[in-house]
């Protein structure tokens, strides 16, 4: 799975989160999973749903459409 990058800034922007690395430390997701993701790299749907859970949002709104 691949999240949007654009979706993903919105959705911490919506939620306050200001950086990767605080989104990181507040989902338990590393950093370079994160970075790897914002840069084309797949998640696994765990990873997925943790992000979107520190983001308050439905994992479906981070994904990128195909």
């Amino acid at each position: 799975m691949r999240i949007s990058k654009n979706k993903l800034a919105l959705a911490m922007l919506n939620a306050g989160v200001e950086s990767i690395r605080y989104l990181a430390t507040v989902s338990g997701v590393s950093i370079n999973t994160i970075s790897r993701s914002n840069n084309g790299g797949t998640v696994k749907l765990s990873t997925l749903r943790r992000i979107a859970a520190a983001l308050k949002v439905d994992p479906a709104e981070l994904l990128e459409e195909v």
